[in-house]
């Protein structure tokens, strides 16, 4: 019985949708970890996993405030202020949550 009533509770945790700030981030730790320019969609597969529509605003938002730079045949890089950033992002966000 406690078992049914784990998975249950655990569907319910892995449901519920991801703010804004945590897709940034994502996005914002895939592009800090790789080391060349990626694709537009390849970023938006592997690190999100909001429809493509969602995956855009986050992405002009992220582009807007110059974290990430997005350079010709939709190949994105991280900026330096970006880098910056999430830097400061990871080590603040465990003392949050």
């Amino acid at each position: 019985m406690n078992t049914s009533s784990g998975l249950v509770r655990r569907k319910e945790i892995t449901n519920k949708r991801k703010g804004s700030v945590q897709i940034r981030f994502e996005i914002l730790e895939f592009l800090f970890f790789s080391d060349k320019t990626q694709l537009r969609t390849h970023v938006w597969r592997k690190a999100t996993d909001v429809s493509y529509d969602d995956f855009l605003k986050h992405l002009i938002y992220l582009k807007d405030k110059g974290f990430v730079k997005e350079e010709s045949q939709n190949r994105l890089l991280l900026t330096a202020e970006g880098r910056k950033i999430y830097i400061n992002l990871r080590d603040s966000l465990p003392s949050l949550l």
